[in-house]
């Protein structure tokens, strides 16, 4: 290690050329992992929304991150009050309006433009929709495309922070990453399973065929037939602001084999037993009907 280190410099390496590394390698990261803008539910000014128009927030995507320019600005401000700061009063400096700063004015300019399209077509439709998707991607297809990458990045995150906290640091991107992570300069969402409390199951036991996690014979079913985005965790779900739980759960009165549908009501029916499902079902004759 001695022989590997070799002898100081001279000037000294005082580490300046890693150290802004370092410093490129964070903007890099705080760019790719900026928390996204998460829309909210449209609303109206006023008067009521048409029938036609998709009120729903879209997917988080990103409209601005962390710059080389913005760093400047923050410099150069930064600058400015340490002069006042250490003499104590203001100090009159020329300070010219450059090209790069009227480039950043435009593009803040061209973000907002392109937010408020971004708005415009998503209360056209809903991607949900059968056909409204492949619309889309025909016509407009970056706007699913930028949602996406969005999605990939998010569980970049999610995944390489867990695998690093459930292993440990194992390269140095690894270490520079949970630096970031550690300091709070970036930051993500993560995964989470929910934790059943084991204690608490063990009538039936938790290997137990009758453990309803393990039920696939219909003992286990919902109170009503859920409709389709029912166990939605993103876009329009159960318990919106303009959505009714019961919206997402059709009853199953009068409907075919609707009810009386647990292993129990179903023996009884094959037998002809007294249950609404044996005219399906039920095997027996109706007039010999066997007891259960």
């Amino acid at each position: 290690m001695y022989a590997r280190a070799g002898s100081e410099t001279n000037p000294a390496n005082v580490g300046r050329s890693f150290g802004t590394a370092l410093t490129q390698s964070e903007l890099s990261q705080r760019t790719k992992f900026a928390r996204p803008t998460a829309a909210n539910e449209e609303t109206l000014l006023e008067g009521e929304a048409p029938k036609h128009a998709n009120l729903d927030p879209s997917q988080p995507v990103k409209y601005d991150v962390p710059s080389e320019y913005k760093e400047n600005f923050k410099n150069k401000a930064a600058v400015r009050e340490g002069i006042k700061e250490a003499t104590g009063k203001d100090v009159l400096r020329v300070d010219n309006i450059g090209p790069d700063e009227v480039e950043y004015l435009a593009q803040m300019k061209a973000q907002g433009e392109l937010a408020d399209f971004d708005r415009y077509v998503n209360t056209m439709i809903d991607p949900r929709q059968p056909g409204n998707l492949k619309w889309l991607m025909e016509i407009y297809p970056q706007f699913v495309d930028r949602r996406i990458k969005q999605v990939h990045t998010d569980y970049e995150y999610a995944l390489r922070n867990q695998l690093i906290d459930s292993w440990g640091v194992n390269t140095f991107d690894d270490l520079h990453f949970k630096y970031l992570v550690d300091q709070g300069k970036i930051d993500g969402p993560e995964l989470m399973r929910s934790k059943p409390l084991l204690d608490d199951s063990y009538a039936p036991g938790f290997l137990s065929p009758f453990n309803q996690k393990f039920d696939a014979l219909g003992d286990n079913r919902p109170r009503g037939l859920r409709l389709p985005f029912a166990s939605a965790k993103t876009g329009k779900m159960p318990g919106g602001a303009r959505d009714n739980e019961r919206l997402y759960e059709l009853s199953n009165e009068n409907q075919p084999v609707g009810n009386d549908r647990s292993t129990r009501q179903l023996a009884i029916g094959m037998q002809g037993g007294e249950r609404r499902s044996a005219g399906i079902f039920g095997l027996g004759n109706p007039g010999n009907r066997s007891m259960v």
